[in-house]
């Protein structure tokens, strides 16, 4: 993995996942040149420089978007605001929750993709699925190169512990080019679900899920016999978990496996009973803060975290999984080892399954191989393109 900040892993994570959501390297390389000290700073880095760094980086890009669209160009407004989206999210990554420019930086990363999705053809549908008295945000990506009108495919796309469905648009875009429609959501504990809703993580990722279906299979254009899931991060737990219990999802695609949240988030954090969590630092495997995580799994503690995850496992269930099944894995991937990945394929009961591990000497070797996304992502978009053919191969 290219660590842009050598000593801090989860600034340089940020940055490969702001370049794999659509950012611009030089654009970012602008924004970080000037952080480099700043990264070092003791326990976590020094997160106002981060903040102000990725903050005005957002705004220059908000505002070439706005002086785009002022002059009717609305390819360019939609590129900019895509990125300014991106760029806003990662102003408010690493706040704390409770700063209350938190809030505001959010607001923004999603104000600038609704621009985006606005002007974008063909436009992006940003939808609110009913869920338990509250909803589901989403955005429904339509497939591009279709012929015909009739119904066609479509692949659920579920973002990990502390991503969200727009930082996920990439693999959107790529499943829309080979002729898939995408359901991207926000699920309890990700991105907008938590933060405008309130909707913390739970083990039971089947119940989001199944409503997502039920939305999608009254739409006239999706064909309910040609539904797949796609997954990345602890998405390799949720989407597991959901398609061994939501049986109208035929073929079910992962980057980067999860078999025992519980476990590896021990190891991440460095949980050790009566302690809490003591490695939070900057050489930590984590995405996003410690707070952050409490806040995800809507908890107060260490110790109540670790009592919630102890049924964010797939023992027990995964041997009620039978749809189609593709994992991809990073053999270096610091957030979940591919034992992981080995331990989902051993245990699921379906037909079709394949693991593909990808090693540091070929690159993909990462957590969700954002060392060198390809050709990892256009393997996984390709197997489920054909899985989701009206007659798939054998």
């Amino acid at each position: 993995m290219f660590f842009y900040f050598p000593q801090n892993y989860r600034w340089s994570l940020a940055v490969l996942r702001a370049i794999a959501a659509g950012g611009l390297f030089g654009e970012i390389d602008w924004a970080c040149s000037r952080l480099k000290d700043a990264a070092e700073v003791q326990p976590s880095g020094d997160v106002e420089a981060w903040h102000r760094a990725w903050s005005e980086l957002g705004r220059q890009l908000e505002q070439s978007a706005a002086d785009a669209l002022a002059r009717g160009h609305r390819v360019s407004a939609s590129d900019f605001a895509l990125r300014a989206s991106v760029y806003h999210q990662w102003a408010e990554g690493l706040l704390d929750p409770d700063d209350p420019r938190a809030a505001r930086a959010y607001a923004k990363h999603l104000s600038c993709f609704e621009t985006f999705a606005e002007h974008r053809d063909p436009a992006i549908e940003l939808v609110d699925i009913p869920f338990e008295g509250s909803v589901i945000p989403a955005y429904l990506v339509p497939a591009v190169g279709r012929s015909g009108p009739g119904p066609g495919p479509v692949a659920l796309l579920s973002d990990g512990l502390d991503a969200n469905k727009e930082e996920m648009f990439y693999v959107a875009q790529n499943l829309a080019r080979r002729g898939i429609a995408t359901l991207a959501f926000d699920g309890p504990g990700q991105g907008s679900a938590l933060r405008m809703h309130g909707l913390t993580a739970r083990h039971d990722f089947e119940k989001p899920v199944t409503a997502c279906v039920d939305w999608l299979v009254r739409r006239k254009d999706v064909d309910p016999t040609r539904i797949g899931m796609v997954a990345a991060s602890w998405g390799g737990y949720y989407a597991p978990r959901a398609v061994a219990f939501e049986k109208r999802i035929k073929a079910c695609a992962v980057m980067g496996a999860v078999f025992d949240t519980h476990a590896c988030m021990v190891r991440r954090v460095g949980y050790v009973p009566g302690q809490g969590a003591t490695q939070l630092g900057n050489s930590a495997p984590l995405g996003t803060t410690g707070k952050q995580i409490l806040r995800i799994l809507g908890v107060p503690d260490w110790e109540s975290a670790f009592r919630k995850l102890e049924d964010f496992r797939l023992e027990g269930v995964a041997g009620r999984i039978d749809c189609d099944l593709f994992i991809v894995h990073g053999a270096n991937d610091r957030h979940a080892p591919p034992s992981e990945a080995q331990r989902l394929m051993d245990a699921v009961s379906s037909r079709h399954k394949h693991l593909r591990v990808f090693t540091e000497e070929e690159g993909g070797a990462a957590h969700v191989n954002l060392d060198r996304p390809e050709p990892a992502l256009s393997m996984v978009c390709d197997w489920m393109a054909e899985r989701l053919q009206e007659t798939p191969p054998p």
